[in-house]
């Protein structure tokens, strides 16, 4: 097996997993080739856990012998490995990872009323009272980034802007409204050239995934 890099992701407009680890990789700035495998099909856990993925989920990173699943661990394996994904100093790494788990394994109630649809604009979503919570959280940490000198979170745009810029295609899809500090840093998040390199590939894949295609809102 090769040594460069395999990337093994889902659908590019829904999976937003797979964005997070894409944009890693081309942060890091290292060569790798993609497999595409369709989710949300009957065969499609078995068929990534026939590539290494033991969960049968996306993404998986392959190099070598080595296989990777779940985001968060392939950008630490990245990190180990070519730095430049976490901040340098001790404290702030600590605070963007804690930033990182949180979306990671949280926000439980936006991710259901908001699925990723990348290309999709004006769609309604149910916002109920822990929804509502969430999107304030979400706010309060998006107008952390209008103190910091660069307009990202720490100094530079790092894993943890990578793991919040799913979030700010969900606010776009969704048209949610935010403060303008949060809504600037949104903005920043969507208009990153590797961001909208990745929303490019949404924009020109054909497949539809029914479940994520919420109504369009009344106008």
């Amino acid at each position: 097996m090769s040594d460069i890099y395999n990337l093994i992701i889902g659908e590019k407009n829904y999976s937003s997993w797979s964005m997070r680890a894409w944009l890693a990789l081309r942060l890091v700035e290292t060569p790798f080739t993609m497999t595409d495998v369709s989710v949300y099909r009957p065969e499609s856990r078995q068929l990534v856990q026939s590539l290494g993925g033991e969960t049968g989920m996306v993404p998986v990173l392959r190099r070598g012998s080595t296989v990777i699943w779940d985001t968060l661990a392939i950008i630490e394996f990245l990190d180990e490995r070519h730095r430049g994904l976490w901040p340098k100093a001790e404290a702030d790494r600590a605070l963007a990872r804690s930033y990182a788990c949180e979306v990671h394994s949280g926000m439980t109630a936006l991710r259901s009323a908001m699925p990723v649809n990348t290309r999709g604009r004006d769609r309604m979503a149910t916002i109920d009272t822990e929804v509502s919570e969430d999107i304030l959280r979400v706010q309060s940490l998006f107008e952390r980034s209008a103190g910091t000198k660069t307009g990202w979170m720490f100094q530079s745009f790092g894993a943890v802007d990578i793991i919040f810029s799913a979030i700010a295609t969900r606010f776009q899809t969704y048209g949610v409204d935010l403060s303008a500090e949060a809504t600037a840093y949104m903005e920043r998040l969507l208009e990153h050239p590797l961001v909208k390199e990745w929303l490019a590939f949404g924009v020109s894949e054909d497949s539809r995934i029914d479940q994520f295609e919420l109504p369009h809102r009344a106008q």
